[in-house]
């Protein structure tokens, strides 16, 4: 993510408009409220906020996004702006987006996420194998794990 970020500061004038420049000034407002603290892990977390919600914010404007993954981004986009935090900082925005982010990469073509997620394709695909591995062991897996002990014991 960090070259892409990298690579869109270098872009100069050109980056200054538009959705760029609103994805690179929150961006560098993250990275400065987590440094001026000195919590470099914190900056990194911050910064990914960022760059899911800028991928969010324009994959919503995207026609080739299906209705049904639009719907599950624009929630994901409305959690972003409520100022409820469940976890510190912008953990939980950063797990609901990466969510419906991961659901978006099962309905569209990835190439179209590509053109918007300001890092590597690969790290998304990562994300998504976690959360499909927390969603089968405490999600839908659990409740589907319990409800067969619950039904072969009656």
């Amino acid at each position: 993510m960090a070259e892409a970020y990298d690579y869109m500061k270098d872009l100069g004038p050109a980056a200054a408009e538009g959705p760029g420049a609103v994805y690179l000034a929150l961006r560098a407002k993250a990275a400065d409220f987590a440094g001026r603290f000195g919590l470099d892990k914190l900056c990194g977390i911050a910064a990914g906020a960022t760059d899911v919600a800028y991928t969010i914010a324009m994959l919503l404007r995207d026609g080739r996004v299906p209705a049904p993954a639009r719907t599950k981004l624009a929630i994901a986009a409305v959690y972003f702006a409520l100022p409820l935090d469940i976890l510190p900082g912008h953990l939980d925005d950063v797990w609901v987006g990466l969510v419906a982010l991961t659901e978006t990469l099962s309905s569209v073509d990835a190439r179209v996420v590509a053109e918007y997620w300001p890092g590597e394709l690969a790290d998304l695909y990562k994300a998504k194998a976690v959360l499909d591995n927390l969603n089968g062991r405490f999600g839908a897996g659990a409740v589907r794990r319990l409800a067969a002990k619950l039904t072969a014991r009656g």
